[in-house]
């Protein structure tokens, strides 16, 4: 039986991105032309193979038997078949070679110059389409894999994976010239001046990153962008571009590991750089560094490079990256968002634990650089986060309309801002699945649509629409009293009477909009009932109720519009009035919230709510007047009655006067034949506790709150005499 070796190729790292296509260009090669059984893991961010060879043999193989690939672009105008210097090079370096390590380049190389001649009497303005087609049909079998990672043909004309820039170049930089550059200084071909020694030193160095080897001045163009050198790149004002050539000639066999199933994967419905493996449009979020003007011309996409952790044939791993689409829902995905989305729930079953993300980002012109833009983890086993991204479906359709506006630089800054929170919460959440990361994905959406309010293009773009009611239970789980305050806020409903509405949603006052229980929702400068304004959420709230006691009293209703899906818990309300809740998450929340649509069913506790010892009996009181339906019902108590709104109340706080307001609601329930304790109100007159208590009385409350009211604001009934 022949002996297997696990070797630690600690030279192949995940990141930089050349580093990684290195390590996939080593195992394609060893499984290809030394043991077909190879197999390869990822171990705490260095690769390891397992085969046949040792680290000796490994060396070896390099050195003597590797057969390189033939990287031949006749259709760039710098390529080593149309620069005539280059051209001259093949000739002496290779063609001259007789060992069949290069058979197959002495085959393509004088097929390519003979296309490239032909194609000399085409029409220049497709003189480049004729010559990849042409590559297509004449190149044998074998060297395909370079065509196939580097364009595909369709009816709308060549499509270019953005791993291989542009057709196998990045601005200026030639990719087939420089990975025969590289080639020749690798294989010692250029009349051995550099010796074995050095040649041994530099594959020691790209395999295992050990020894001091001799660099070369080349660039790695955009695959590394810690040695491109430049200004500040070195000791001194400027550094050249080094590297070890065997770095650059095995990443490029391994970009080639990406051949082929771009071709299978093309459909007319697929953007442009999404029909590649793992490749996608940029999202300029979930990273640390980004910045909102990646969106547009300054990313030319995302490149999402897998990790996995169980030993993999090379087979295993052809298929999963011909496999490489990431499906969100029956839709391909198309953004950096879009593939957190779609991993999520898929990447775990085929073996993958985490992924590494790249951009490519411009750095100025036309050559970009491949930056990290961190890792993304996927939890063992948590399907939890796979049912709870599904609700992210509903945003789908407006975020598409967004994006479309975000792109070019005349897109408004803040709606890249936007768009990138939005992005960013989603992939945090995409990772961790808990219930406040989805919480943190509703309020960048209720910012966005703020901003859209008041934007310049709001008539282009509609309020989001219908959230599934799942929002609110995948949401819930970790049941903050924010979470609970701000649903129950902002599932209150509209008011009906006789089938006609006449008091809109709360979302009608949160937002200008216009709500129809059958039609989307509108932008609606028109609608009165908006008076949320930026600032301080208390002043908001109790401008809320005040406008929503208007509004009922103008539709001849004799209680406030405050009926809800879902009620407050007065513990929660005593933390509100106590400032032990962060009010701004609640006003984040509340937006989002109201997207949802509810129904006219109320939720009631399964419960009876008991009064908080600190509950005061002004916010007790002053609830009593402010009932929906205006029924107040509470057997202890003996009471059945109507109490009707008292609209004065939140004027009175606005300016201060607890004392008065309570008085005000006190007398209320006199005339409504209760009887109320007067004596001590447990709140004293100020700004401070005015707004807190103004603002609690905006959040609903259902029936089992009505024993606890009357316990902190009425007398108990003098038993009867005989």
């Amino acid at each position: 039986m022949t002996e297997l070796h696990d070797v630690e190729l600690r030279g192949c790292t995940p990141e930089p991105l050349m580093s990684y296509l290195k390590a996939l260009g080593i195992f394609r090669l060893v499984a290809e032309q030394a043991d077909r059984n190879a197999r390869a893991w990822w171990h705490n961010d260095t690769f390891f193979m397992r085969s046949t060879l040792d680290r000796e043999a490994l060396q070896a193989f390099f050195l003597e038997e590797y057969r390189p690939t033939p990287v031949v672009s006749p259709w760039n105008s710098s390529s080593i078949i149309t620069s005539k210097s280059e051209s001259k090079n093949v000739d002496e370096k290779m063609l001259s070679l007789e060992s069949p390590r290069f058979q197959l380049w002495n085959e393509v190389v004088p097929m390519s110059r003979r296309i490239y001649n032909q194609a000399q009497e085409v029409k220049s303005s497709e003189r480049k389409e004729w010559i990849l087609t042409q590559c297509r049909v004449q190149f044998p079998d074998d060297a395909l894999d370079w065509l196939d990672a580097t364009y595909v043909l369709t009816s709308d004309g060549s499509k270019y994976p953005p791993l291989l820039g542009t057709g196998g170049n990045d601005g200026r930089l030639e990719f087939s010239r420089n990975f025969f550059q590289n080639l020749v200084l690798a294989l010692n071909l250029n009349d051995r001046r550099n010796g074995d020694a050095v040649i041994r030193d530099q594959v020691t160095a790209a395999l295992f990153n050990e020894g001091y080897p001799r660099l070369e001045k080349r660039t790695n163009g955009f695959f590394n962008p810690g040695s491109v050198g430049g200004a500040n790149s070195s000791v001194g004002f400027s550094g050249a571009a080094l590297t070890n050539p065997w770095d650059y000639v095995l990443m490029f066999e391994g970009a080639l590991m990406f051949a082929g199933a771009a071709a299978r994967r093309l459909s007319p419905q697929a953007r442009t750089k999404a029909v590649f493996p793992f490749t996608v449009d940029n999202s300029a979020g979930g990273y640390g560094t980004a910045a909102d003007s990646e969106y547009g011309d300054s990313s030319r996409a995302e490149f999402w490079a897998p990790v996995w952790d169980s030993p993999a044939s090379f087979f295993e791993l052809s298929q999963l990256v011909s496999e490489g689409r990431a499906q969100v829902g029956r839709r391909q995905a198309e953004t950096g968002t879009d593939f957190a989305r779609a991993v999520a729930g898929l990447g775990a079953d085929r073996g993958v634990r985490q992924f590494h993300r790249y951009g490519f980002l411009v750095r100025n012109g036309l050559a970009y650089l491949a930056a990290p833009l961190g890792r993304f983890h996927i939890p063992e086993g948590d399907r939890r986060i796979s049912e709870r991204a599904n609700v992210l479906f509903d945003l789908d359709s407006w975020l598409s309309r967004v994006r479309g506006y975000s792109s070019g630089n005349s897109a408004p800054a803040g709606l890249r801002t936007h768009l990138s929170q939005i992005e960013r919460t989603i992939i945090e959440f995409c990772q961790r699945g808990e219930p406040r990361d989805l919480q943190d994905v509703l309020i960048a959406v209720g910012k966005m649509e703020r901003w859209l309010a008041k934007s310049s293009i709001r008539d282009r773009i509609d309020p989001l629409d219908s959230l599934s009611w799942e929002w609110v239970e995948h949401a819930k789980d970790d049941d903050t009293m924010e979470f609970r305050l701000a649903r129950s806020l902002a599932s209150v409903l509209q008011e009906p009477r006789g089938g006609q509405r006449q008091v809109g949603p709360i979302r009608e006052n949160l937002e200008s909009v216009r709500t129809h229980q059958y039609q989307r929702a509108k932008w609606d400068d028109a609608n009165r009932s908006f008076v949320w304004t930026a600032g301080d959420p208390l002043p908001n709230m109790l401008a809320v109720l005040t406008r929503r006691c208007l509004d009922g009293r103008m539709n001849g209703l004799n209680h406030p519009p405050l009926d809800s899906r879902w009620s407050a818990q007065l513990n929660d309300i005593v933390a509100f009035l106590n400032g032990e809740v962060d009010y701004q998450r609640i006003a984040d929340l509340a937006l989002p919230l109201s997207f949802i649509r509810y129904g006219q069913r109320q939720s009631y506790s399964e419960l009876q709510q008991n009064a908080p010892p600190d509950l005061p009996a002004a916010y007790a009181a002053m609830k009593l007047t402010l009932l929906p339906r205006c029924k107040f019902v509470c057997p202890e108590f003996q009471a059945d009655t109507e109490i009707r709104m008292e609209p004065s109340i939140p004027a009175l706080l606005r300016a201060g006067r607890v004392q008065d307001a309570y008085d005000r609601a006190c007398r209320r329930l006199w005339s409504s034949g209760l009887r109320p304790l007067t004596d001590n109100p447990g709140m004293s007159n100020g700004p401070g506790q005015a707004r807190r208590l103004a603002a609690a009385l905006l959040f609903p409350l259902d029936e089992t709150a009505n024993r606890a009211l009357a316990q902190r604001a009425l007398r108990q009934p003098e038993p009867e005499s005989n």
